[in-house]
């Protein structure tokens, strides 16, 4: 179905379509396929011929011929090509009718009987009020207009899209160097784990080395000991023998002590990595949750400005409804007077009656919904945080309400939660 005029700026050249200034072209040349500038006119016949033509024309043609020159003569009829606009897109049928009801869509008959045959506002194009005595809705500064803001709206396209490749590159490298900074960090504990472990593992080697030095002392002076102590005791004297004996006693004693000493050094150390526990909830992820957040920006273009009026691309058809939101009851004393509105989570609203000072919830009928909750002073307005709690504004004062719901979703009773001087 054709919605309309469309225009292409590729299509037909400016100057032609709005100043009609569409080029005579000679009608014999055009069955040969040739495109000659018609410079005369036969008003017998009504047919625009060249220079050439027009001696064969008077020639073989039958009848009393007269011509004209056709840029000088007000009989001349512009020959105009209306480059298929006269068609509709779909069923390629003449246009013949324009529904009001529609955004002023032309149509065929086709179309008229596929998707208008309920639209009360179906007229004829010739009988419409908007070509018929009027000025037409089309003029070269409205086209030129209306061309430079369509250019407009191509490069700040075109611009946008490089934008958001660059923005896609910039975020691939936000994620990059978040990959920098784990591993950073990463190589700096690595490096800190491996400086204690050396450090540990010195303090190891020394005690060790040191017990292992002991140890290899105690084996070499008693087995030097042993050799002497077997030769007196086989060769020696009775004295040689009480001398070797005391002595024995107490290298014996002393190997005892030393012992001992390493026995109570000689341990083992096991060592293992202690993680954070945020870190230990990164492992335990099955995979890195990063989302992409997209937030539509308001366009300041909504429509195309164009001689003086707005063309809107949405067809909106608008219903202006007025609803009494909150109805004087028992303990009104005064007019209503709503100065805040919020929505909460579940569909309810709260209202602010400042004139009875009150807050009052009501449901999706908008209908109240439990008591009200009751201010001695004059509250302002009224907005939702969290779940179902409300911070309500007065002059001086901020009151933090929360609501406590019954099962099926009424409200049981408001209760104050905290005043808060401001």
């Amino acid at each position: 179905m054709a919605s309309g005029f469309e225009y292409s700026k590729g299509s037909v050249a400016v100057d032609d379509a709005v100043g009609g200034n569409v080029r005579n072209t000679c009608v014999p040349c055009g069955r040969d396929q040739k495109t000659t500038t018609a410079s005369l006119m036969c008003t017998a016949c009504d047919e625009r011929l060249c220079h050439d033509c027009s001696k064969h024309h008077k020639k073989y043609a039958l009848g009393k011929h007269v011509f004209v020159d056709i840029n000088n003569s007000d009989c001349v009829k512009t020959q105009v090509d209306i480059k298929g606009y006269d068609r509709c897109k779909d069923h390629s049928r003449v246009l013949v009718y324009v529904c009001q009801d529609h955004n002023k869509a032309l149509c065929c008959d086709e179309c008229l009987f596929a998707s208008h045959r309920k639209c009360d506002r179906v007229e004829k194009i010739i009988q419409s009020t908007s070509s018929n005595g009027q000025q037409s809705a089309l003029n070269d500064t409205e086209v030129r207009r209306i061309v430079a803001e369509a250019e407009r709206l191509a490069i700040a396209s075109e611009k946008k899209v490089k934008e958001n490749e660059k923005l896609a590159n910039e975020l691939c490298a936000e994620i990059d160097n978040k990959k920098k900074c784990v591993m950073a960090m990463f190589d700096e504990a690595k490096t800190q784990i491996r400086r204690e472990l050396s450090a540990g593992n010195a303090s190891d080697k020394e005690r060790l080395d040191k017990s292992r030095d002991i140890a290899n002392s105690i084996k070499s002076d008693l087995e030097g000991f042993g050799a002497v102590f077997k030769q007196v005791k086989d060769h020696g004297n009775d004295n040689e023998k009480r001398i070797i004996n005391a002595v024995s006693e107490i290298i014996l004693t002393h190997s005892h002590i030393k012992l001992n000493e390493m026995k109570q050094t000689d341990y083992a150390i096991s060592r293992s990595l202690e993680w954070d526990p945020q870190v230990i909830s990164l492992f335990n992820m099955n995979s890195l949750k990063v989302a992409l957040k997209v937030t539509r920006l308001p366009d300041p273009s909504q429509g195309v400005q164009a001689s003086g009026r707005v063309v809107d691309t949405r067809s909106l058809v608008l219903k202006q409804e007025k609803m009494t939101v909150l109805k004087k009851e028992k303990g009104d004393t005064e007019y209503i007077w709503v100065t805040g509105l919020t929505f909460l989570p579940d569909g309810r609203i709260a209202a602010i009656d400042q004139g009875n000072n009150k807050c009052v919830i009501l449901d999706a009928g908008l209908q109240r919904s439990g008591p009200p909750y009751w201010f001695k002073e004059k509250p302002r307005d009224v907005t939702c945080y969290g779940n179902t709690n409300l911070a309500v504004t007065l002059e001086y004062d901020m009151f933090f309400i929360y609501t406590v719901l019954y099962k099926i979703g009424r409200v049981k009773h408001l209760h104050i939660s905290k005043r808060l001087q401001i």
